[in-house]
């Protein structure tokens, strides 16, 4: 998770470990520099409580 990506990657897919599980990363030319872990999200998001029909002013 914490490895820069380098040009040598290109095109290679890695197993990133989320937490929970490993997650397919391909990686592509626009990630180079950037690290593995900022592609494989360890949180889920819930979504946010939308408001009623009703409720808007």
């Amino acid at each position: 998770r914490r490895s820069t990506i380098i040009p040598d990657m290109i095109g290679h897919t890695l197993a990133v470990h989320d937490g929970r599980k490993h997650v397919p990363v391909y990686v592509t030319e626009s990630m180079i520099g950037h690290k593995l872990g900022e592609f494989a999200p360890t949180r889920t998001f819930k979504f946010h409580a939308g408001q009623e029909r009703g409720a808007r002013r």
